[in-house]
C-alpha cells in the first residue's frame, strides 16, 4: 500500500509527506506499556474495594490511565515532511499529527553522496551507519529496497551527516539539477536500474 503522498507541487517547491511504519518492536512497547496502565489502574480500583482511602486514588489513577493511553497512541503516528525550494531541503518531524520538530536542513548542491541503502540486485547495504557521527532518520522504513541515503551538511547542528529518507519521483528531481556531475551520473544509473527491475517484475 502506498503510504506517500505528494501534498503540492509548483516549478520550484515541493512537500512530501511519509509516513512511517511501525516496527513490531514499538508496536510491542505501546502495547506492554497500555497493558501496563491497565493493569494498575484495575489493581487500584481493586483495592479501594478494601481500602476506602485508596477510591480517590483509584479515580485519579483511571483518569490518567486513560490520558495515558490516549496519548501513546496518538504520539505513534509519526510523519516525515520533506519540503525542497530552490536548492535547499528542509524536513520536519510531525508526531501525533500536531507536534513538529525540524530534524534537518541542508544545501542540496552540497551532498556529498547519494544511492540507494540496499542493493536491489544483492540486498547488501550500500553505507555503514555505524561509522557515521551523526545519523538522521526520515525513512518510511530503512529495510524497504526504496529508502535512499544521502551525505549531507547540516545546517541546524552545523556538521556532515548521514540521512535515509524515502523520496517519491517529484523530490528526487527536485534533488537532480543540484547535484554534482559524478553524482548526477550516478542518480541517472540508480534510475536506470531501477525501471530495469521494474520492467523484469513486470514480466514475471
Amino acid at each position: 500500500m502506498e503510504k506517500v503522498m505528494q501534498v503540492e507541487k509548483i516549478d520550484n517547491y515541493s512537500e512530501q509527506i511519509v509516513k512511517r511504519k511501525m516496527t513490531s518492536s514499538k508496536f510491542s512497547a505501546l502495547v506492554l506499556s497500555i497493558a501496563g496502565i491497565v493493569v494498575l489502574i484495575a489493581l487500584s480500583i481493586y483495592l479501594s474495594g478494601y481500602f476506602n482511602w485508596l477510591v480517590p486514588v483509584a479515580l485519579l489513577f483511571l483518569g490518567l490511565g486513560i490520558y495515558l493511553s490516549v496519548m501513546l497512541i496518538k504520539n505513534s503516528g509519526i510523519e516525515y515532511e520533506y519540503t525542497c525550494v530552490i536548492g535547499e531541503m528542509r524536513i520536519d518531524k510531525i508526531k501525533g499529527k500536531s507536534k513538529r520538530k525540524k530534524i534537518t536542513v541542508f544545501d542540496v548542491k552540497a551532498i556529498d553522496d547519494i544511492g540507494k541503502y540496499i542493493d536491489t540486485k544483492t540486498g547488501n547495504k550500500n553505507i555503514d551507519k555505524s561509522k557515521q557521527d551523526l545519523v538522521l532518520m526520515a525513512a518510511e522504513d530503512i529495510d524497504r529496497e526504496d529508502t535512499y541515503y544521502m551525505l549531507i551538511h547540516d545546517k541546524i547542528r552545523q556538521k556532515h551527516a548521514l540521512l535515509f529518507f524515502t523520496p517519491n519521483e517529484r523530490t528526487l528531481s527536485m534533488i537532480q539539477p543540484y547535484l554534482s556531475i559524478e553524482l548526477k551520473k550516478k542518480f541517472l544509473k540508480l534510475k536506470h536500474d531501477q525501471n530495469a527491475a521494474e520492467n523484469t517484475l513486470g514480466k514475471t
